[in-house]
This record gives structure tokens, C-alpha cells and sequence, in this order.
């Protein structure tokens, strides 16, 4: 049995930024990847049979990496490609470009998934790919599947998003952040309320897409009062790596976080018992561990629901490629 989802030829072939996407690209996607959730094992495999998904990951990473590749193999096809590109052509002496690299993979697979440390890698990529480009995240620039998983679970949670408040924990120019905000004014939002690490800002283009939706924004300076604003959480660390090198290392010296930041149970229990949490992980000391199990608190969950929005994507693209 194949899936019923809508096949809107005027989606962009590749998924790089969700400034390409519209409102009804990315609901005909949740429905989809609604319709997968609910799915027996069994019937999944039907979906893209045969399929081989190259994933070129030039930097680190857990969940991103192997939710595309658990979603390859669900929907019936497999997955190929590298961890390290320090195993390949591309990190030893030949220091083969991103552009042959792209090219060579893309003509042993039908669509490519590309997490790279350079911001223009996906453009790049989709410029001169055989086949559709998936961004696992590249450089600073955008995240668009987290972006996409933050914003169907949050979406699941509170029904619609229509109307909704978001509160944005955490350096509002990542590119985890930039991507989740596109989707979520894309989607209806009205509030957006940040709670960024000192001297972090929203950008302005992230200010631009705000105003280009109607969407109020201001920041507040605690966990206690962005609770009180918003009806549901997107969290990032706060501590955030160098995303233009493959891997990088925490400062093992570094002081703890000062307390302003912390959403711990009691405050999640409490003040924030109504509102809705999504992290895009891994999780430290903004999110505390004892927070696992609160009915409010998606941190796992949004783990798992990140195979069957991948899933989703990787059929969506394939189908009309």
C-alpha cells in the first residue's frame, strides 16, 4: 500500500533553506509523516523500495545521521555514504572538492543527505547534484529537518500552530534556531520570545522573517518569565560548538550555567507545567535530566519522531523527483 499524500509539483526539488518552502509544503509533509507514525513495520518498506540515500556528513553527528538513515531503511530503501570525510577523498591528500564529491555519490544514489561545515554547501551541493540535496545542517547558515521535527512536534502537541507562542532558548543565530523559526512563522505563530546567552541576538534576517509574518518578538532575561509567555519551548544548548570545523570540543573548565538559564523539573512542573518543551539535543544544563518524564517535556520523543519526519521528507522528494 502506498502512501496518500499530495504530490505539489511546485516543491523545491531539494530541502536547503525553508525560506523555499511554503505553508502548505511543509503541512502536506506532517500529514505525511503523521501517516508514517501510525504505520505497522510492515507497510513502510513500500514506500520508496530499492531506494539508496547517500549521506555525506562532513561533521559530526548522532541523531541527524542515523535518523535519515533508520528512515532509508523503513520506508524500503538503504543508506551509503561516509561519517568522517577524513575517509575519503575529499580529507586526505587528493582534498577532492564538495562539488565532485557530490557529483560522484549522486550518480551511485537517488538523493543525497549533506551535513557540511562550509554555510553555502548546500547550495552548492543542489547546484550541481544529479539527484534531490537534503541539508543536514550546514555551517551557521540553516538545519531545515530540525526545523521541520521541532516545529511537527510542537505542532502535534498543541493542535495548531496558528496563534501559537514560541519561546526560543538559547543564540538565536544558529542554524538550528533560524531554520525552526522559518517554519514556525510559517506556519502561523504570533509570539516569538527568546531567551538567548549574553550577548546574542536575533539576527536580522531572522528579524526580517518575523516581520514579513506579523510575528511580535521580544527576549526576556529568565526560564521563569519565558514560561509565562509562551505556550511552547524550542531549546538548543546553550553552549554552542564552532559549526565551522568537522568536530569541536567543550571547555572542560568552563563555569556552569548561571541558573537563569536552567529548566529543571520544578520549574517545568510548575510555572511551566502548560507549557510544551522540544530540544533539538544533545541536551546539557539547559535542560536538565530529572526533566525526563514530565508529560510537557518532548525531549526524547522529538528523537524518535525525527525518523518518521525524515522518512516523510526522503518519500516526498523522491516521489516527484
Amino acid at each position: 500500500m502506498i502512501a496518500p499524500f499530495r504530490i505539489d509539483t511546485t516543491t523545491p526539488k531539494h530541502a536547503i533553506s525553508l525560506l523555499d518552502w511554503h505553508s502548505d509544503d511543509i503541512e502536506s509533509l506532517f500529514e505525511l509523516a503523521d501517516w508514517i507514525a501510525a504505520q505497522p513495520p510492515a507497510v513502510l518498506p513500500n514506500l520508496v523500495p530499492g531506494a539508496v540515500i547517500g549521506c555525506c556528513f562532513y561533521q559530526n553527528s548522532t541523531r541527524t545521521r542515523l535518523s535519515f538513515e533508520t528512515a532509508a531503511r523503513r520506508i524500503g530503501g538503504t543508506s551509503v555514504g561516509f561519517a568522517d570525510a577524513a575517509t575519503t577523498r575529499a580529507g586526505d591528500f587528493f582534498a577532492e572538492s564538495l562539488e565532485d564529491t557530490i557529483q560522484v555519490i549522486g550518480g551511485y544514489t537517488d538523493l543525497l543527505v549533506l551535513r557540511h561545515v562550509d554555510d553555502d554547501a548546500g547550495d552548492r551541493a543542489a547546484a550541481v547534484s544529479p539527484v534531490p540535496v537534503i541539508s543536514a545542517g550546514t555551517g551557521e547558515r540553516e538545519h531545515p529537518t530540525q526545523g521541520l521535527l521541532d516545529a511537527w512536534t510542537i505542532s502535534r502537541h498543541l493542535g495548531s500552530l496558528a496563534g501559537a507562542s514560541i519561546g526560543f532558548v538559547g543564540d538565536p543565530a544558529c542554524r538550528a534556531t533560524r531554520s525552526i523559526l522559518i517554519a514556525l512563522c510559517a506556519l502561523g505563530i504570533t509570539k516569538a520570545v527568546f531567551l538567548p546567552p549574553p550577548g546574542c541576538s536575533v539576527q536580522l534576517d531572522e528579524e526580517a522573517v518575523m516581520a514579513a509574518h506579523g510575528v511580535k518578538s521580544f527576549e526576556v532575561d529568565n526560564a521563569h518569565d519565558l514560561l509565562k509567555e509562551v505556550d511552547a519551548v524550542s531549546m538548543i544548548p546553550f553552549e554552542l560548538p564552532d559549526f565551522h570545523v568537522p568536530a569541536a570540543r567543550r571547555d572542560p573548565d568552563a563555569a556552569p550555567l548561571d541558573e537563569r538559564y536552567v529548566f529543571d523539573r520544578r520549574l517545568l512542573s510548575t510555572v511551566g507545567a502548560h507549557v510544551h518543551v522540544v530540544h533539538t539535543g544533545p541536551r546539557t544544563e539547559e535542560l536538565t535530566a530529572d526533566s525526563t518524564g514530565l508529560p510537557n517535556v518532548h525531549y526524547f520523543e522529538g528523537v524518535r519522531n525525527g525518523v518518521a519526519l525524515r522518512a516523510a521528507l526522503i518519500a516526498r522528494l523522491l516521489r516527484q523527483a
